[in-house]
């Protein structure tokens, strides 16, 4: 890590390109540093965080390990309406500056990955996988030319070593300005938790205190959170469970420390204490979900993005408005990326429905886009709601590609 904590006032991935990667054939997709995927049960809405969840494991394990976790390329390339063969994932990013002697970088980053049996490849970079093509350009904004840029580009790289194997940003993570990308693509959140690791107590050691994707260690990330961040998680629990009146770990000085609540009712002078075994699956979801949103690395800006699935799931659709206000209040520093099958989110007249990507299967293809201006006119006439569109399954995707801002790096000639 940087000696320094980066400041993320914008979006970490402001745009995503994804081709023939699962059920997505192509979408072009800008990101905010609040943005809500919604739509249908299996439209591709977590294949689109998978997508960026690919680029991150690829850089940490290697693409290879990242296929094979995922089933194998029967499951990573589109099969629908013909079978792909080969994917192609590209982000372009904004990097903010670490110290105040630094400029930000804006720039894109690109890979195209495929089997290695694919009709005409003569190479092969290793087991199970070929790079068809890897490729990084970063500018600082306002740079013009390549020559005010830092860039490479590889295809179809040879070798069969580990090290051969990884994607060339990997074998560049010690290079600047290579090494602040890298980091930061690695260090994407994508929170999955598992019910059993949020209620289990994890060991209370001195390196304890980071929530894991999977929920687990959640008693020591509690006891991790600053005071002011403890207590944000309490009131914001307080209004999704009423009766709440803090939130933190069991016994800080026990060998194993896991979620605790303190509960009151009225009349009550001493309020009853729960450990995460006695909660309900939406309390301890809920409070697993507002730990990841402000422990110290998305807080301090270690971590650029966190990505959540179904955040509402188990909740009472009342509890919808406390949701929206955590999840925009986190995204004030660090890029907030949620799916949703529930419109619930967005049914009040402070929301932003410029937050939302409808994501919509057709033919067994994703398509992903902004909200369709007839439907943004239904729902600012008052005529319906966005909930209600979306039960209707007339809530429709605008597919068109965003016009090219004069801050995107040039490709490649």
């Amino acid at each position: 890590m940087s000696p320094a904590a980066p400041h993320r006032p914008m979006p970490f991935i402001t745009r995503v390109q994804v081709d023939n990667y699962k059920s997505i054939a192509h979408c072009d997709v800008t990101l905010g540093r609040f943005t809500v995927l919604l739509g249908l049960n299996a439209a591709g809405k977590s294949n689109f965080l998978d997508a960026l969840r690919f680029v991150r494991d690829a850089l940490v394990n290697g693409p290879a390990e990242a296929v094979a976790a995922r089933g194998g390329w029967e499951e990573v390339l589109r099969r629908v309406p013909e079978p792909a063969t080969s994917c192609t994932i590209g982000l372009e990013f904004h990097l903010p500056t670490t110290t105040h002697d630094t400029k930000p970088w804006v720039g894109r980053y690109e890979i195209t990955v495929a089997p290695p049996t694919v009709l005409g490849a003569e190479r092969d970079t290793g087991p199970g996988i070929r790079i068809q093509r890897e490729f990084c350009e970063m500018r600082h904004p306002g740079a013009k030319g390549r020559a005010n840029a830092e860039r490479f580009l590889t295809r179809d790289r040879t070798g069969k070593g580990r090290r051969q194997r990884l994607l060339e940003l990997s074998r560049m993570g010690e290079a600047e300005p290579f090494a602040d990308l890298h980091t930061a693509l690695t260090e994407m959140f994508f929170y999955s938790p598992d019910l059993a690791n949020l209620r289990k107590a994890s060991p209370n050691t001195p390196t304890a205190g980071a929530l894991g994707e999977d929920g687990g260690d959640l008693g020591p990330a509690l006891a991790a959170l600053g005071e002011q961040e403890r207590e944000r998680v309490s009131q914001y629990l307080g209004v999704i469970v009423p009766g709440v009146v803090e939130v933190g770990p069991t016994d800080p000085s026990a060998d194993y420390i896991a979620a605790r609540i303190n509960f009151a009712t009225d009349g009550q002078t001493e309020p009853h204490v729960f450990r995460a075994e006695s909660m309900s699956e939406g309390t301890i979801r809920a409070i697993g979900l507002l730990t990841a949103l402000f422990q110290p690395a998305t807080r301090e800006g270690w971590i650029p993005l966190i990505a959540v699935e179904e955040p509402e799931l188990a909740l009472h659709p009342l509890a919808a408005g406390a949701l929206y206000d955590a999840l925009t209040e986190a995204s004030e520093h660090v890029q907030v990326l949620a799916t949703t099958q529930s419109a619930e989110l967005f049914d009040r007249k402070e929301a932003d429905l410029s937050a939302i990507r409808v994501v919509a299967a057709e033919h067994g293809v994703t398509v992903i886009g902004e909200v369709d201006p007839v439907s943004r006119s239904i729902v600012a006439d008052g005529l319906a709601t966005t909930a209600e569109l979306l039960r209707s399954n007339q809530l429709r995707p605008v597919v068109e590609p965003p016009a090219q801002s004069d801050e995107q790096p040039e490709g490649e000639e």
